[in-house]
């Protein structure tokens, strides 16, 4: 039996919040003034390293690459490699975002020539995306850059057989699954370091003073 979700509603209901409020411009193109706080970030990544998971193993049974885990590589692009701890880390991971958000769009239009409109799988992909555009919204939100970002350059060449398409597209996916999961295990723990540090001082400050 499967355990249940660690997230909590509100968790849930915070991380749509973030996506209502950072993933599309307000009036005018501006973004709400409050950036995000690392609190919402870390809710954000715990959402999705669990979609990245599932998203993965949909697609591996999908495209019938799940036999000898195929997929299941441990020479992740370099743009996966990772992730960095602290705060330098996340800003490191804005360019990886850019990039993951190319790759999920490669990966897309590759399986619009294999599917109807409307198929799950398209569906499961156009999601993934909306989140990965939404960490690095919130990202640049966090740590504003006082120039407009780059593109990320274009990837390797896009493999021409369509089994080589779906195999590339499925060790990014697995590679991507991967990172967030260390990425919120990462947030948890840093997090988890922090309340005990302020449980530290509050007790500390509230020891009697030997006279």
């Amino acid at each position: 039996p499967q355990c249940p979700s660690s997230p909590s509603s509100s968790s849930t209901a915070l991380t749509k919040g973030l996506f209502i409020l950072w993933a599309v411009p307000g009036q005018g193109g501006r973004r709400p003034l409050q950036p995000p706080t690392l609190q919402q970030i870390q809710a954000l990544v715990r959402q999705m390293a669990e979609d990245a998971q599932e998203l993965f193993t949909f697609y591996e049974e999908n495209q019938g690459l799940a036999i000898n885990h195929l997929c299941r590589t441990n020479h992740p692009p370099e743009w996966l490699r990772g992730p960095v701890a602290g705060a330098r880390g996340l800003r490191r991971l804005q360019g990886t975002m850019a990039h993951m958000s190319q790759a999920l769009q490669d990966i897309t239009r590759q399986q619009r020539d294999l599917n109807p409109p409307g198929a799950e799988i398209l569906h499961r992909l156009a999601s993934t995306h909306l989140k990965v555009r939404g960490l690095l919204s919130n990202l640049r939100g966090l740590f504003p850059s006082p120039r407009p970002g780059r593109q990320p350059p274009p990837g390797p060449t896009v493999p021409t057989k369509v089994f080589q398409q779906k195999l590339e597209g499925c060790r990014i996916l697995w590679s991507y699954a991967r990172f967030m999961a260390k990425l919120n295990a990462q947030l948890e723990a840093r997090s988890h370091r922090a309340r005990k540090e302020k449980q530290r001082s509050r007790w500390g400050s509230h020891r009697p003073t030997r006279s």
